[in-house]
């Protein structure tokens, strides 16, 4: 019988480990081929041409930005996770650049006509304050009036549809997943346990802030990002309980 009792809560610098070498096996499905219509959305959203400059902020092993850097003139990937950007660089062009920083010092100044960021590679961090840094270095990385895209969850969605459990095998390995959202932080929580030929060999947690629209209405316009549009999916679902948040806008100063 599963347990009503919560796991220990994540480690403040979970996202260490939760991007390593086994990341593509437990994500298997993220492909390359699957992030094809993701970007395509993106690019038409943002009316990417081929005289921008765009950055993909937390662009793991690149599979959306393959795809983005065939129709903007400049391509740049930032990633925190040495693993995957090791992937990405046999996966992208010589004319894609991947640099390895911290989504909270992006070191680039007003340098792109637009940022993407999918998959809800935001709210990682504990601090409220730590989660506003990445939306301020999001606009700093901006040229005025450049154009942003953030593929969020919509809390909503995750809290009608939480599986608290589940089990699945990808190759050699057994991947149980334990789901559960902590009120209290408003974090929705994953513990991740890999096993192989029976053992437990990797464990590692997932941990995400779920910011409402008011809130992400709020925070942006702080860091001078103007929410424009905000889509309930890929496919601009707007139904009653739409899946994704997905925030286009630009920077207005």
């Amino acid at each position: 019988m599963p347990s009503d009792r919560p796991p220990i809560s994540p480690p403040p610098d979970w996202y260490e480990d939760a991007f390593g070498d086994l990341y593509n096996v437990i994500y298997a499905h993220r492909t390359v081929e699957a992030a094809a219509p993701e970007a395509a959305f993106a690019v038409q959203v943002l009316k990417l041409t081929s005289h921008d400059r765009v950055l993909d902020l937390c662009c793991g092993s690149g599979r959306h930005l393959v795809h983005l850097a065939k129709v903007a003139g400049c391509a740049v990937g930032l990633d925190y996770s040495r693993p995957l950007l090791l992937q990405g660089r046999g996966l992208l062009g010589p004319r894609t650049r991947l640099v390895r920083a911290d989504m909270r010092a992006v070191p680039f100044d007003a340098a792109f006509d637009a940022v993407t960021n999918f998959f809800t590679s935001f709210g990682y961090f504990l601090d409220d304050a730590d989660n506003m840094q990445v939306i301020s270095e999001m606009a700093r990385a901006l040229k005025p009036g450049g154009r942003f895209f953030i593929d969020y969850v919509n809390p909503a969605h995750v809290r009608d549809t939480l599986e608290p459990e589940s089990r699945r095998v990808s190759g050699r390995y057994e991947i149980a997943e334990k789901r559960w959202i902590d009120e209290a932080t408003h974090r929705i929580n994953k513990r991740i346990t890999v096993r192989t030929n029976g053992v437990d060999t990797y464990r590692f947690f997932e941990s995400v802030r779920l910011y409402s629209e008011q809130e992400m209405r709020s925070l942006l316009p702080i860091a001078g990002l103007q929410i424009q549009r905000i889509f309930g999916g890929y496919c601009d679902a707007q139904g009653p309980l739409p899946e994704r948040m997905i925030l286009v806008g630009c920077r207005c100063r």
